[in-house]
């Protein structure tokens, strides 16, 4: 039992006074927005005032400026469908085609104000270029004559020291529309514009093999998960048709893509079904976050639009066996004239200022107008810049990301094929929602734990402090050291009472949500595979309950487990031991939950390691280490014991309220719709 008791009314009484100090009392901090943090007297040490003199940058969401730009040299070779990338201070561009589809096999370098050829031996209209993990080069495929039809298994490579390119090993197809990535120091290159063979091709550093039996989409996206998955997305096939969305079993959409694991060779295919109704328009390239919201995955920015006209630009995680995704509201007006932007460049992401890039223009291809949006991705933040009269269409040009985190766009036409350009510019990315700085002081407390760190929290965002002493009852503090309990009820609720209620059933507990894990093994938030528990043969004498549960491949029992509560609300617990890796151990297993006629309302499941034999390389948590989960969306749903545990879904997990709107909402999508073996 907990029982409140006020301390102050508002956290500024607490600023004039000294350090508070709590010995028998865990307190909550209750926030404006109605959260209110737990702090039991095992984490607690104490709380202080502070003073906090700020110097802040003033940021709003929707700042408009004048896109800043360079127009470079002309280059020497008017290009379409080339290959762009930077190379040191420079910029290469390769190949493409001329006017009326003219194959050109050409690369230049710019550098110290000019172009200068360099030799090459393939044109790559339409290919693909790649970073080797030895920093050079590889472009290859594209088209092989003028009629737009045959493709090319050539490659060649581009060594920045040298600025030449040689000619590298050939694909074991000719392809077009085609694209590559990295992985492990290896080149997986799919994807073909209207061709029969749909093989995945993989550069080893010395040779081509074929690898993957794919959808054989056409120009398709690539990601790559750190555990050596890649997923191919493409809006079009082979045929060079756009996909329509494919149904899932359940009657759903979703949009088809590949999964390839390198390590096996197989290829999957599966329906993304989070964008049933947003239509992939332009991603990142080649680009992985070097600090990514989630350190299991890899992420990627691309930019959607759905069938009201509406942008979103999603942050997609990719690991060994789930994608993920944040989605942001992208503006789709220019403020102020309210002109309708139409955003058809790749989305580019600058990690080290923590921006993506989005490009899109307005008006015709002889009179254009360009939009720069610079996106904050950590605080929603934007800035749309605008720049004006430009004679040809950039948005059809060859665009890169340099290392200075400028963008450059080579070539491109004049509303057609047969007016290709030369023309060659640096833009500047505006700042994303900056205005100003101001300067002020604000007070607040500091809540110290006793393994060292703190909180703070600012007044303006603190509506009380009050404190709760912590009554758990004596039958669970028979089995598990009160100190465990407390450390544990400031993330789960710890029922006590003689009259729990009736909880018999089988449940299912999806999506089983990591709350706290004191290994820090799990992220909090993170989802693993869902779990399905049976409770039977309560005894309402003598409060006790038999356990089974099974979660994956993973089955166990329990017999006796003590029942807990009062009215709906219920915690049962029971005490195993066992070994694990060799080592001897006891686990005390709690779980809390309300009983409706609905299902369990708020499962958390926790455990604690009560005791462990020796255990030198530290294999096991350490005793007091506790892990806690809960089902992520409040409500464990009634299930038959035989029903197969679910694959696939897409699940809110958390939704909180920040300045100036929502935060970033995340979805988790599992892949569970498959299409093919």
């Amino acid at each position: 039992m907990k029982r409140n008791i006020i301390l102050s009314t508002l956290a500024a009484a607490l600023l004039g006074t000294a350090a508070l100090q709590v010995q028998a009392q865990g307190i909550y901090v209750n926030k404006k927005n109605g959260e209110s943090i737990s702090y039991p007297k095992a984490i607690l040490d104490r709380v202080s005032p502070v003073k906090v003199t700020t110097d802040t940058e003033s940021r709003i969401a929707g700042a408009t400026a004048t896109l800043k730009y360079e127009k470079i040299a002309d280059m020497n070779t008017p290009r379409l469908g080339h290959q762009v990338f930077p190379a040191g201070n420079g910029i290469v561009v390769v190949g493409g085609h001329t006017n009326n589809y003219e194959l050109t096999t050409t690369a230049e370098i710019y550098q110290n104000g000019q172009w200068k050829n360099i030799s090459i031996s393939n044109p790559h209209d339409g290919g693909f270029s790649v970073v080797l993990g030895d920093g050079r080069v590889m472009v290859g495929g594209g088209f092989s004559n003028n009629d737009g039809k045959g493709q090319s298994k050539a490659t060649d490579i581009y060594d920045p020291n040298t600025q030449s390119f040689t000619k590298g090993p050939d694909m074991t197809v000719a392809r077009a529309g085609c694209k590559a990535i990295l992985l492990n120091n290896k080149v997986y290159v799919n994807g073909n514009y209207r061709a029969d063979n749909k093989v995945m091709d993989c550069y080893d550093g010395s040779s081509f093999t074929s690898v993957g039996d794919m959808l054989g989409i056409s120009s398709p996206y690539m990601f790559a998960s750190k555990n050596g998955v890649i997923w191919a997305w493409s809006r079009s096939g082979s045929d060079g048709n756009t996909f329509n969305f494919a149904e899932t079993s359940n009657g759903g959409q979703g949009m088809l893509f590949d999964e390839f694991t390198a390590s096996t060779g197989k290829t999957e295919t599966y329906l993304f079904t989070a964008l049933a109704n947003n239509v992939p328009l332009f991603l990142t390239e080649d680009v992985r976050l070097a600090n990514s919201y989630s350190a299991s995955a890899d992420g990627y920015f691309f930019l959607t639009k759905t069938s009201d006209g509406d942008y979103k630009l999603y942050y997609t995680l990719m690991s060994s066996d789930q994608i993920g995704s944040y989605k942001w509201e992208i503006p789709k007006v220019y403020p102020g004239t309210q002109t309708a932007i139409n955003y058809r460049g790749s989305v580019f992401v600058n990690d080290a200022k923590k921006e993506v890039y989005l490009i899109g223009s307005s008006g015709s291809g002889s009179n254009q107008t360009v939009y720069l949006t610079s996106f904050d991705f950590e605080k929603g933040y934007w800035t749309i810049a605008k720049a004006e009269g430009f004679s040809h269409d950039l948005m059809s040009g060859a665009w890169t990301s340099l290392n200075d985190g400028r963008l450059a766009c080579t070539g491109g036409c004049i509303n057609s094929h047969s007016n290709i350009q030369k023309y060659a510019y640096i833009f500047t990315p505006p700042v994303s929602g900056a205005t100003g700085t101001s300067s002020g002081t604000e007070y607040g407390v500091i809540v110290y734990k006793q393994d060292g760190t703190y909180d703070t929290y600012m007044e303006s965002e603190l509506e009380s402090i009050t404190t709760y002493e912590e009554e758990f009852d004596e039958r669970i503090t028979q089995e598990i050291p009160v100190e465990y309990l407390s450390k544990m009820s400031a993330y789960m609720p710890i029922y006590s009472g003689n009259t729990p209620p009736n909880v018999e059933g089988t449940y299912e507990i999806s999506p089983y949500t990591t709350v706290y894990d004191q290994t820090g093994y799990y992220d909090v938030g993170k989802s693993i595979k869902d779990k399905i528990i049976k409770m039977y043969n309560q005894d309402m004498t003598k409060n006790i309950v038999q356990w089974e549960e099974r979660q994956g491949d993973s089955h166990s029992t329990a017999t006796d487990v003590a029942l807990l509560g009062s009215g709906k609300d219920f915690t049962a617990f029971f005490i195993t031991t066992g070994t694990s890796s060799g080592i001897s151990t006891k686990r005390a297993t709690i779980i809390s939950g309300t009983w409706t006629s609905e299902g369990i309302k708020n499962f958390y499941y926790g455990f604690v390691m009560l005791e462990k034999g020796a255990d030198p390389d530290h294999k096991l948590m350490d005793v007091g280490y506790c892990r806690i989960f809960k089902d992520g969306d409040a409500i464990s749903t009634p299930t038959s014991w035989s029903a197969r545990q679910r694959d696939a879904r897409t699940d809110t997990i958390f939704e909180d309220e920040t300045a100036g709107g929502k935060s970033p909402l995340f979805e988790r999508t599992w892949l569970r719709e498959k299409v093919r073996k």
